[in-house]
């Protein structure tokens, strides 16, 4: 499809229009940052601040590496898996099943950026199958942490406001004990 109208303000964004996914994991992974800037407005402690505050801009870095230069490097996935560590370490490894999305206000917000975390790792895997462009691998690898250190982030805010999380047991999947 193309445009239609070139006038200033009737074009949302310059590639709306493209037939590729490569526009929809922008999109996608832009509304994660977005997310993590309104996580940034709640009464954080020092560790999440910090891990949210550097990852936020890798985000959009993210954004521009399968259309432009790739800007996640070894250094930033390395620096996301101190951060996954050292929030494990803090909730003692975590919840040992799975939980149901929720809990405090701040960690559902969590939930939410895991949830899109793993969007963005789809919208990868989309464009990577359509043959058009073929993401580099370390973003695949970002995103998938991303996703993960959403979780544990969250986990570790429920843990910190001493709100309980709950379990769920799927009736659909067993799971190993």
């Amino acid at each position: 499809m193309k445009p239609v109208s070139k006038k200033h303000g009737e074009i949302c964004y310059p590639f709306i229009y493209e037939d590729s996914p490569v526009c929809d994991f922008e999109i996608i992974s832009d509304e994660l940052c977005s997310r993590v800037g309104l996580v940034l407005t709640y009464d954080l402690d020092e560790v999440s601040r910090d891990i949210l505050q550097r990852l936020q801009p890798n985000i959009y870095h993210l954004n521009g590496s399968v259309r432009g230069k790739v800007a996640i490097t070894e250094v930033e996935i390395q620096e996301l898996y101190e951060d996954y560590n050292t929030l494990r370490e803090l909730v003692d490894g975590g919840f040992k099943g799975f939980v149901l999305p929720g809990g405090s206000r701040l960690s559902s917000e969590l939930h939410l950026c895991r949830s899109n975390a793993k969007k963005v790792a789809r919208a990868l895997v989309a464009i990577e199958h359509s043959g058009k462009k073929s993401p580099d691998s370390c973003l695949f690898r970002y995103a998938n942490l991303l996703a993960n250190v959403m979780y544990t982030l969250a986990s570790y805010n429920n843990h910190r406001l001493q709100v309980s999380e709950v379990e769920f047991v799927s009736k659909s999947y067993s799971m190993p004990k």
